[in-house]
């Protein structure tokens, strides 16, 4: 990886669910919906969301 790139920062269902002031409920919805990004999982009980993912996330409804 070179020097001037960051690795990415995940973000879990918490800091996503406290970030955009939702419950877990309208999380999946959204999810489901195709409304949101969708996380990567890395365990059986164990996802995240990539902060620049949900950032551009963001960028699209300003």
């Amino acid at each position: 990886m070179p020097m001037d790139k960051k690795p990415p920062f995940y973000v879990s269902r918490l800091g996503v669910m406290n970030r955009y002031g939702i419950g877990s409920s309208t999380l999946y919805r959204w999810m489901e919906a195709g409304h949101f990004p969708k996380p990567i999982r890395f365990g059986p009980r164990c996802i995240r969301w990539k902060l620049e993912d949900l950032e551009a996330w963001e960028a699209e409804r300003i």
